[in-house]
């Protein structure tokens, strides 16, 4: 890991991501970190690929190019959810073809993949549970709005799982921080909106209800062991649908003041991360841990 945190993630973006001064978050905990650490740290091997190259694999993908290999030397941070990609559906076949052909193929995983079948067997399962967790509540979420009644299979594009990237996956803070300012500014500036506030939801559904759920899906591998049903129905009381929804509306008015109509620009963004008081700072955004504890500090 420490040539992913050093040298190695320099070298990767020293010509095609502007180059920033990494910054420090505030340190975040919750109480359902101690039930989740298996999946969330030993078992996922998403801590050992570099979030562009998640999301250049992720934007690129196809069923034309499954079994080629990916050009990470083309990495970008250029990306918009304008861009077609991001509205791409995603099924379950298709990202586990993803999950097959890319993340267990990338360079930095695929020794481990093929000589620890368990291991291979734990992660596929925690991504495949998530991808299923995250659209049985995105599905919930638009059929309670009031929108055309989607299916749960069918709820899913490709901007939705950026997200899993950003919160588990290595590299510099500021390249996901600059990633989703890319992703969702128009002119320079951050506003707020319909699209943004959605791929929020996605966010804090994956790092919390999303989490839970995996927990109990991987109860059946020794490795995870078994979670108690007090303990989940405790823990779920503050990852319910109705708790990512609330933490949307706390966080864009962190972002944009109280009536959302403040715009930011990307310097005005960052700093609102390098904020030292957790419950202000935006650092929540970056791991899963950050999202839980904001749910239950505003656990309604």
């Amino acid at each position: 890991m420490g040539k992913l945190c050093s040298k190695g993630v320099q070298s990767e973006v020293s010509d095609l991501v502007p180059k920033e001064a990494e910054i420090s978050i505030p340190t975040y905990k919750s109480d359902a970190d101690k039930f989740l650490e298996g999946q969330e740290k030993k078992f996922n091997l998403l801590t050992k690929i570099l979030f562009q190259d998640y999301l250049y694999s992720l934007a690129n993908f196809s069923s034309e190019n499954a079994t080629l290999e990916d050009d990470y030397t083309k990495n970008t941070l250029e990306y918009s959810s304008n861009d077609a990609f991001y509205s791409e559906s995603i099924s379950s076949d298709y990202f586990q073809s993803f999950i097959e052909n890319k993340l267990l193929k990338h360079k930095l995983l695929y020794d481990d993949a093929e000589s620890n079948e368990k291991t291979t067997s734990i992660f596929k399962s925690f991504l495949l549970e998530s991808y299923k967790g995250l659209g049985k509540k995105l599905s919930q979420d638009i059929n309670q709005k009031g929108n055309e009644a989607v299916d749960e299979n069918n709820v899913i594009v490709k901007g939705y799982l950026i997200p899993i990237g950003i919160l588990f996956c290595s590299g510099p803070k500021y390249i996901k921080i600059r990633t989703i300012f890319n992703l969702f500014q128009e002119g320079g500036n951050l506003k707020s909106s319909e699209k943004f506030s959605q791929f929020l939801l996605a966010l804090f559904l994956t790092g919390g209800y999303t989490m839970l759920q995996v927990r109990r899906k991987l109860a059946d591998f020794e490795e995870i062991g078994e979670i108690q049903k007090e303990d989940l129905i405790k823990l779920a009381n503050t990852c319910e649908l109705k708790d990512s929804q609330h933490l949307v509306e706390v966080t864009n008015k962190l972002i944009f003041g109280e009536d959302l109509s403040n715009t930011l620009d990307y310097g005005a963004f960052k700093i609102k991360f390098e904020d030292n008081n957790k419950d202000t700072s935006l650092g929540f955004l970056l791991s899963s841990t950050g999202v839980r504890f904001m749910q239950q500090k505003h656990n309604v």
